[in-house]
């Protein structure tokens, strides 16, 4: 989009334009639109007329009186879009500077509540996502959140001729929900041909294979007055999931080095309250179980439930007393030992999705400048993550007189005059947390736009 000054010339009134975008109905959401203008410079006394240039007005509700310079747009154009070459063109507008803290297939996949697992939705300056207004040719989307944000994926990519990215404070202007800024997705409308696009990939570790069909086609009828234009998209990203318990990740990676913020307690001795180390082993669970408290402090399971003594970082000794501490370790820590219970390594890197999405408009050119159109949209997206391993359970107690005791361990309970024990344990034969999601969007939209001369005078 190029920028352009305007001049008024006190001998002469132009004619004025004004475009009308009425009778709009939305089956599914309220609609919004944004306007066209073209115009050019006004041209001095008695000089011919400059060649005009197109002026494409994003933010419709925003009047030009009283603003020195215009609100800050950024424009992506589909020559940035197809170079950038992602399955999914969230991937490629979110990586503008103003756009960081959006979320997509790789990022907020951990919550099993929330419902953002492979929702890709944008958040400028990081205000979050409700506070980001996302446009369809100008008109708003239906949410696939229970926010009231959309899934950007499930827009027609192929056919996306442009990005405008308001986000200028005038942005508000549009609702509370365009207080970060606005995101408007302009097709083409008047797209005629066929044109597809295939691609795939592989991560270095041999796993999150991906692959996009993408295609597109346009013609028009009755002497250019009917306008068709379908796409439809199959994409599969098969994502990194999670490594077995430990610290190892999935395909073999080994930079995983579970790095802990560790709270000392200790604020006089000329140190740091919180300090950051590697390997840091949880002194409170193990995999299959551990006795944290009393005589038989540090005596783990197996995954057969036969004890063992369990090998403690940092060459600590366990207090085998009435807390949950052992000597030579941080409060709650200690560095490398036996790191088998740890169950961050289990988290998915990235999830997989599965994207499935059909787009269709028909537009009938009534007049020269009138249009009514029909459009609709269908797409579904399906994910998979794994937020956890297992599920920690520190702090329990367990009686001695337990009937999954051992033998072994009731009889040491005799021996050290005790009848319960404190305990926990990542819970590792529940198996690991599998969370899905199916979302689907129904969208359709009847609607008209046109212009029409509303003053032409000369002075």
């Amino acid at each position: 989009m190029s920028h352009s000054s305007f001049h008024i010339a006190k001998s002469c009134l132009r004619t004025a334009t004004v475009s009308m975008a009425a009778m709009l109905a939305s089956m599914v959401a309220a609609p919004t639109f944004a306007q066209d203008a073209t115009d050019g410079a006004a041209p001095q006394a008695n000089e011919p007329r400059a060649n005009e240039s197109d002026i494409v007005v994003t933010g419709s509700r925003i009047k030009a009186s009283g603003y020195t310079a215009p609100t800050p747009t950024t424009v992506i154009d589909s020559g940035a879009i197809e170079a950038n070459a992602q399955p999914n063109i969230f991937t490629t507008i979110a990586q503008l500077p103003s756009l960081q803290g959006s979320s997509g297939t790789s990022t907020n996949t951990f919550s099993t509540s929330s419902g953002q697992q492979g929702l890709s939705s944008f958040s400028l300056r990081g205000v979050g996502a409700i506070r980001t207004l996302t446009l369809l040719d100008g008109q708003r989307v239906v949410g696939a959140n229970v926010t009231g944000v959309p899934d950007i994926s499930l827009f027609p990519q192929l056919l996306v001729q442009r990005v405008d990215v308001v986000n200028g404070g005038a942005s508000a202007s549009y609702g509370s929900d365009a207080v970060g800024g606005v995101v408007n997705f302009i097709t083409d409308t008047r797209f005629k041909g066929i044109k597809g696009n295939v691609q795939g990939g592989i991560s270095d570790y041999g796993d999150n294979e991906q692959v996009l069909v993408q295609l597109a086609a346009g013609t028009s009828f009755a002497d250019d007055r009917i306008h068709l234009v379908v796409s439809g998209e199959y994409a599969n990203e098969d994502g990194v999931g999670g490594g077995d318990w430990g610290i190892g990740l999935a395909g073999g990676r080994d930079w995983f080095k579970q790095t802990s913020l560790i709270d000392r307690g200790v604020t006089n001795d000329g140190s740091p309250r919180f300090v950051l180390r590697d390997f840091a082993q949880a002194i409170n669970y193990t995999k299959y179980g551990l006795i944290t408290t009393g005589p038989l402090q540090g005596t783990a399971f197996d995954e057969a439930g036969n004890p063992f003594q369990f090998n403690y970082g940092s060459n600590g000794t366990p207090t085998r007393g009435n807390s949950n501490v052992v000597n030579g370790c941080f409060p709650g820590f200690c560095i490398g030992g036996d790191l088998s219970g740890n169950v961050d390594a289990g988290r998915t890197l990235q999830s997989s999705i599965e994207r499935i999405n059909t787009y269709g408009r028909l537009g009938f050119d009534f007049s020269d400048n009138d249009e009514l159109y029909f459009t609709f949209n269908y797409g579904q997206v399906k994910t998979q993550n794994q937020p956890v391993g297992g599920m920690n359970r520190p702090g329990l107690t367990i009686q001695c007189a337990n009937p999954f005791v051992p033998a072994s361990i009731k009889t040491a309970c005799a021996t050290a005059g005790i009848t319960s024990f404190g305990y926990g344990t990542s819970n590792a034969a529940l198996g690991n947390t599998q969370v899905k999601t199916d979302r689907r969007q129904y969208r359709g939209v009847i609607g008209a736009k046109g212009e029409f001369v509303l003053i032409s005078t000369e002075m």
